[in-house]
């Protein structure tokens, strides 16, 4: 298989969903990012395709995750190491407020050597700000102004910072079709409130480290693998992959996105999925699941759940 990074510049703030107008997040989740794909697929007709090779496991893409002036960034895989420092209370903390590693000092980390609190005053420094910005909703002439009031958190990354991810492909047409459905999302935005001019980005593209392929490709020589990409095994997989794994599970739920899905807006069903940076003994394939309502919506809505894997020890 062979392997690029998008990059995404952002040339806005953004506003990436967790439950409210008032919290984003900074990171995007892989079904978010495919969501976006996948609709933006529908405008050129050549979904049927695009789904195809993703289930055939052709093509298959991660979360998307920090840079920062060049260095790109990898989660903090659930795992623990020889030296938690557990009689250091500030290398504690530190530990547990960094979530992203540098992909360049990744294998020092998971060696133990890695300066922690240095690591994760650094990320802390240079990533970006978030700020709460209040916002005047549509109002009818009997309405008080002060009553349509309401606040958004937006994020807004620093020079040389923002957010990448890594995809996986056999064909180069497939590849092609990926970075011709981003480069248009571009341009409307990605995440929430992008009708108020939020999530904008320049795109390009660069090519992963030979040492990191070998990570995506050897997964066989290493006893504990790590997903970058939030997952589900199929129901026949659920046994095996979750023997031995160390993982958190999260709730996804959300409206649907399509404007062209129903008249009004709709749910999404609520689907249970392993969290991002989830360490495995055994690989699993997962699946793309349909989480739209049942003969109610224009089209399928699905949830993005194939792993993307690589050995972390």
């Amino acid at each position: 298989m062979n392997y690029k990074i998008l990059k995404l510049d952002f040339t806005t703030a953004i506003h990436f969903g967790s439950g409210g107008l008032e919290k984003t997040e900074n990171v995007l989740g892989v079904d978010t990012i495919f969501s976006a794909l996948f609709i933006e697929s529908l405008k050129y007709g050549n979904s049927d395709d695009f789904l195809k090779s993703f289930k055939e496991g052709k093509l298959k893409i991660s979360n998307a995750f920090p840079y920062i002036k060049g260095e790109y960034y990898l989660p903090k895989p659930i795992i623990r190491l020889d030296n938690d420092a557990d009689g250091d209370s500030v290398i504690k903390k530190a530990l547990k407020k960094l979530k992203y590693i540098p992909i360049s000092r990744f294998d020092s980390f998971i060696k133990g050597k890695l300066d922690i609190k240095k690591e994760s005053d650094l990320f802390g420094d240079n990533f970006g700000e978030s700020t709460l910005v209040e916002k005047v909703a549509m109002q009818t002439a009997d309405e008080d102004k002060f009553n349509n009031l309401y606040a958004v958190e937006v994020f807004k990354y620093k020079r040389g910072s923002g957010l990448y991810f890594f995809v996986g492909y056999e064909d180069d047409g497939d590849f092609e079709t990926v970075y011709k459905l981003m480069e248009s999302i571009s341009y409307t935005g990605l995440g929430g409130k992008i009708s108020a001019g939020y999530g904008k980005f320049r795109l390009s593209v660069d090519t992963p480290s030979k040492d990191i392929v070998k990570n995506f490709e050897n997964i066989g020589n290493y006893k504990d693998i790590m997903s970058l990409s939030i997952c589900l095994p199929r129901e026949e997989e659920l046994e095996d992959s979750l023997t031995e794994a160390s993982y958190t599970v999260v709730k996804k739920s959300g409206f649907v996105a399509s404007s062209n899905y129903a008249k009004t807006f709709r749910k999404k069903k609520d689907i249970y999925m392993l969290e991002v940076g989830s360490v495995y003994k055994n690989t699993f394939k997962g699946d793309i699941y349909d989480v739209s309502e049942t003969n109610t919506g224009a089209h399928p809505v699905y949830r993005y759940g194939i792993p993307f894997f690589m050995g972390v020890r």
